[in-house]
């Protein structure tokens, strides 16, 4: 027909998931603040967790669209579909288990590289240097730029 874009369901869903981490950032924003608020306020974790879910929608619209659409086929459920969101649901709780002991900039690093490698991704030195630049670059924009009070994780106070 025409030379139009058109995405597959891993990109379109992932666009969907941004677009309802979007949502979510707005409505944790409108969280009223109160005097018993403790640093991180009732905002605080509905927000790291709608930057997490953002990170997730974006990997997944990224991989998506770098696979292209899908061909016509009957079946319109891959079989393992559900085995891999689950699975990407997992690593998603354990970054939310894992980041009080890691601290947020070290999770978000270990998140982002293997939700990459989760979806296919080859471990490299340059997948590893950009989750490392952009752990550094969400603490940055939460901790000094929000001021967010975000976790250290408990390795800071071994080696400190």
């Amino acid at each position: 027909m025409g030379g139009g874009m058109h995405l597959g369901r891993d990109a379109v869903t992932g666009l969907g998931v941004l677009v309802f981490a979007v949502a979510y950032w707005l409505v944790a924003d409108r969280l009223q603040v109160s005097l018993l608020a403790d640093a991180v306020g009732a905002d605080g974790v509905p927000k790291v967790l709608a930057v997490a879910l953002a990170m997730l929608g974006a990997l997944l619209a990224f991989s998506g669209w770098r696979a292209g659409p899908e061909p016509a086929s009957a079946e319109s459920v891959q079989s393992g579909a559900h085995l891999r969101a689950a699975g990407l649901l997992a690593v998603g709780c354990a970054y939310v288990v894992l980041m009080p002991i890691f601290g947020f900039a070290l999770a978000t690093w270990i998140l982002i590289v293997v939700v990459a490698v989760y979806a296919g991704l080859a471990m490299s030195r340059n997948l590893v240097a950009i989750g490392a630049i952009a752990g550094g670059v969400f603490w940055f924009m939460f901790v000094k730029l929000l001021g967010i009070s975000m976790p250290t994780g408990m390795w800071l106070e071994l080696i400190g």
